[in-house]
């Protein structure tokens, strides 16, 4: 019958590298490092070439197909098959598993006094030590174990809030911005100081509150006065004088930015008019060296019109003929028409940009919630994973108890079938099942012997033989 293969244990004994050199209290002998990670040895295997290792280094290293046993080509004793690493040619040392595991320990934390063997450390208290200096999963700082809540909860600059107004959760670093932001941050009206306003309800209540004060409304043509909205009549009354004064210089400068639109048209008048001028002079003389002889003409031709000297390239506005002004006036009001249209369509592109901007300034806000709601899911799901990490640890450990605890059982019991046929009279009382079948047996050659429990006699064919 072929004997089966021992094999590496599962991942779920060994997931760890042999135990650190600094936890023993005495002093370390080489038979118990492992010949890879070059550590005490955790769940030793010995192989085919007599080198020991942790079950999780023998794992790895012949997780990508058989190697060569470093230990033997250091030590110059490589032969070939002998000292070939792979999977099924190494065995449990059990042997030196229980003499490690029985070897003296100490943590090796600074500040613990914690003392045992390597089994109880392995057990007890690795992983578990108050002393232990591990990373923040959030900040990285590192911090000891047994201050890890204080520091989640007081001194982590990542930790996580709830707004003690809104809810809403968000990091420690961002509480100033989320201020900024929160639709329940209680705010002070400027005009009536009434306090804690939800800055979601506070542009409503300054619509509606007297004593807030609003630029008055001539402020587009310079009035740059605030006035509470309670007296925002008295002040137009007070000061209407001033407000009409400043609206026609606000009119005037509009009507000179118009005029000031003109004085191209005007000169292409004048030099119209330079043109006419010469064309009479140049008619007039036609006619006196065409016309037939006689007597001087009575009627003398009227005098051709002279330019005034104000049109010749002047842009300066003189009295013009009734056409060209009535020209001048349509052209004005066209003018006035476009600047109107183009001002109601300004108004309308802020009116259209304040909204873009209100609802810009409403996403910004939603991204931001959604991004602190995705960073508290992900830290949860973070704790969550370590969470399930440890629980599957005692889980390891709970089954590396039960392992022992049949062994111990069945060794017991083993204990306890010789106990049952000991006896201390001088009398042993051997109790054979089967008997007809055995003796049979016995008669026919095929099992000439049996022996007692406790090897104390035996019972030959012969016997068997002569009693038929």
């Amino acid at each position: 019958m072929a004997t089966q293969e021992p094999s590496p244990p599962s991942s779920m004994e060994s997931n760890k590298p042999g135990f650190p050199k600094k936890i023993l209290g005495n002093k370390l002998e080489d038979k118990h490092l492992c010949n890879c990670c070059h550590n005490i040895l955790r769940r030793p295997f010995q192989a085919q070439c007599g080198h020991r290792f942790c079950s999780y280094c023998f794992n790895r290293t012949v997780s990508n197909g058989p190697q060569k046993c470093n230990a033997c080509i250091k030590e110059d004793i490589f032969e070939d098959p002998t000292s070939i690493l792979k999977q099924g040619c190494a065995f449990p040392d059990n042997a030196v598993r229980r003499e490690v595991e029985n070897l003296p320990a100490v943590c090796i934390n600074e500040s613990c006094t914690w003392k045992g063997s390597i089994k109880e450390y392995e057990m007890n208290h690795e992983g578990k030590c108050e002393f232990m200096i591990i990373p923040c999963p959030s900040c990285k700082e590192r911090i000891r174990f047994n201050e890890q809540e204080r520091h989640n909860e007081r001194e982590c600059p990542e930790r996580t809030l709830n707004c003690k107004y809104c809810k809403e959760p968000f990091h420690f670093k961002n509480i100033k911005a989320h201020d900024e932001i929160c639709p329940k941050y209680p705010m002070i009206c400027e005009g009536c100081a009434k306090k804690k306003i939800p800055r979601e309800k506070y542009v409503d209540h300054i619509k509606f509150c007297s004593k807030f004060r609003t630029p008055c409304r001539f402020h587009v043509v310079g009035c740059d006065m605030s006035v509470e909205k309670e007296k925002i009549h008295d002040h137009e009354r007070a000061y209407a004088y001033e407000h009409l004064n400043l609206l026609l210089h606000y009119i005037m400068g509009m009507k000179v930015s118009m005029e000031g639109l003109q004085p191209q048209g005007l000169e292409v008048a004048g030099h119209k008019l330079v043109e006419l001028q010469q064309s009479l002079k140049e008619l007039e003389a036609r006619v006196s060296h065409s016309g037939p002889p006689g007597p001087p003409a009575s009627v003398p031709l009227p005098p051709p019109p002279t330019l005034p000297p104000t049109l010749s390239v002047s842009t300066s506005f003189t009295p013009l003929p009734s056409s060209v002004g009535a020209a001048l006036e349509l052209q004005l009001h066209s003018e006035k028409t476009k600047v109107a249209e183009l001002g109601r369509r300004c108004t309308e592109l802020e009116v259209k940009a304040g909204t873009f901007e209100n609802v810009v300034c409403v996403l910004n806000r939603e991204v931001e919630r959604f991004a602190t709601t995705m960073e508290a899911s992900n830290r949860q799901h973070k704790l969550d994973q370590d969470k399930i990490e440890a629980l599957s640890n005692k889980v390891r450990q709970l089954e590396r108890t039960v392992g022992l605890k049949d062994l111990t059982v069945a060794e017991m019991e083993g204990r306890l079938r010789e106990m049952s046929a000991t006896t201390f009279d001088g009398v042993f009382i051997w109790r054979i099942s089967d008997f007809a079948k055995k003796r049979q047996d016995a008669i026919a050659g095929r099992a000439p012997a049996m022996f007692s429990p406790g090897n104390t006699a035996h019972y030959h064919s012969a016997d068997a033989k002569s009693s038929a």
